[in-house]
C-alpha cells in the first residue's frame, strides 16, 4: 500500500510542478512534460540508486579523513518507487507528445 501511495503521488508532484511551468512561462503543457519526466528520472535515479556517485564521495570523504580503509562493498542498485513514477510519467509524456503532434510525425 506504501509502495502504491509513493508512486501515485510522484505522479501527481510531477504532474503539479509540470503545470505550474507551463504556466509560469506560458508554454504548452505537453511541450514540457518530457523534458520535466527526463529530469525528474535521472534525479530520481541519481538518488535513490543503490551506487550513487553521492554515496561513494560520502565514502571517500570517511576514508580520507578518519584515514582507515573500509571495505568497500558492492552495493546492489535498489530502485525506488519514485524512479519507477517519474519513469512512467516520462513514458506517458512521450505517448502524449506522439498522439498530440501526430499530424507533424506523420506527414
Amino acid at each position: 500500500m506504501k509502495q502504491t501511495i509513493i508512486f501515485t503521488s510522484t505522479l501527481v508532484v510531477i504532474g503539479i510542478i509540470n503545470w505550474l511551468i507551463s504556466n509560469l512561462f506560458n508554454l504548452n503543457f505537453v511541450d514540457v512534460s518530457i523534458p520535466l519526466g527526463v529530469v525528474c528520472a535521472g534525479l530520481a535515479h541519481s538518488f535513490t540508486g543503490g551506487t550513487s556517485p553521492y554515496t561513494r564521495q560520502s565514502d571517500m570523504e570517511t576514508r580520507g579523513e578518519t584515514g582507515i580503509r573500509m571495505p568497500f562493498k558492492n552495493k546492489s542498485s535498489r530502485t525506488s518507487f519514485v524512479f519507477f513514477g517519474s519513469l512512467t510519467y516520462f513514458v506517458f509524456a512521450l505517448v502524449m507528445t506522439l498522439v498530440f503532434y501526430r499530424e507533424y510525425f506523420i506527414g
